[in-house]
């Protein structure tokens, strides 16, 4: 069992998943029991403390944890699930748990009000029956529901689509994508801000897409440059396997921040559209790390090219790190930076 406690967990996670280890701490659910996506760690180890076998699945790599885009194969005798941060990404989930469970096998789901825990039983697809809340306490809920006899789309191939998206130049791909993924389905407001002042790749330049997704920068990079030496890098496990499906021959790096590449790795140009929450919470980290790390990974002459929100205060981020900084467009909402290495 996983007994690693997220640093970067919010209190208000630390909170939720409080009240749910109070839960399981009473029922004590026995034998292998899938935990999914606790990263305060207090669920995993109160199931653990019970006397069960406990398998955690965690999608995201927070704090470097491992993570991986689908939960293991076999059958489970109960199950624990967060609310995830989005309906579409709720039902993969819920559908990948449930494929696991027997019929009346006990599952138990919770999260906080403000994320939609209220509404959640209104969205369990015949999966289960029986549902029940069993703790309302601050400001979140546990609900409990036994497995139902309904088939479950217990594949992440089952949930793969095929979305096409137009580039700022006229451009058009069709992109493998997942429910849950940033921007799913349509081109990122963002993401095209930053394609619109694309700067020139170098042929056979290194390129780091921080904060991949679903790989939208990598692929038209690769679409102007082929012979681009592209490495991917994100914590969702969804939205890396994803991105390696869309960009051909690219390195692809589960990592939280920089922590996991290759302290060697030395790249002419950074791009990066930087996740600015965590769940629902605002959460700067990301951004933050991306640039003051930056400068140390790229190579002489090299770039970090990043977009974010106006409110987020990228240029003085910027300037600190770099020395100096280039706006290279700004529109109501959005900001796109860069920093150079002499």
């Amino acid at each position: 069992m996983s007994r690693r406690l997220a640093q970067r967990a919010g209190g208000r996670d630390a909170e939720i998943a409080g009240v749910a280890a109070g839960v399981l701490a009473d029922a004590r659910p026995q034998g292998r029991v899938l935990v999914a996506s606790d990263h305060v760690g207090t669920v995993e180890r109160a199931v653990w403390d019970g006397g069960a076998e406990v398998v955690a699945w965690h999608r995201f790599a927070y704090d470097g944890g491992p993570a991986k885009p689908w939960p293991d194969d076999g059958t489970f005798d109960a199950a624990v699930l967060r609310l995830p941060r989005s309906w579409p990404a709720f039902a993969m989930k819920l559908h990948a748990v449930a494929a696991r469970l027997p019929a009346g096998a006990p599952l138990w789901i919770y999260g906080g009000n403000d994320e939609g825990i209220t509404s959640a039983s209104k969205r369990l697809e015949g999966l289960v029956d029986d549902v029940e809340t069993v703790a309302i306490k601050r400001r979140a809920r546990v609900l409990r529901a036994v497995r139902s006899r309904a088939a479950a789309r217990g594949n992440l191939d089952d949930w793969r689509e095929s979305v096409p998206l137009e580039m700022p130049d006229g451009t058009a791909f069709d992109l493998v994508s997942y429910p849950g993924l940033f921007a799913h389905g349509r081109l990122d407001a963002g993401t095209a801000c930053l394609l619109q002042v694309l700067p020139e790749v170098p042929a056979g330049g290194a390129v780091l897409d921080f904060g991949c997704g679903a790989g939208v920068i990598a692929r038209v990079v690769q679409g102007r440059v082929p012979d681009a030496k592209l490495t991917l890098l994100d914590v969702d496990s969804v939205a890396l396997h994803a991105a390696r499906l869309n960009v051909a021959g690219a390195a692809c790096v589960l990592s939280d921040g920089w922590a996991a590449l290759d302290p060697r790795a030395r790249f002419d140009l950074v791009l990066s559209n930087p996740p600015l929450h965590r769940g629902k919470e605002e959460d700067f980290g990301a951004l933050d790390a991306l640039v003051r790390g930056a400068k140390e990974r790229l190579k002489r002459k090299g770039a970090l090219v990043a977009v974010a929100q106006r409110t987020a205060g990228v240029g003085p981020l910027f300037q600190k790190a770099f020395g100096t900084a280039d706006l290279l467009l700004e529109t109501p909402q959005f900001q796109v930076w860069r920093g150079r290495v002499a």
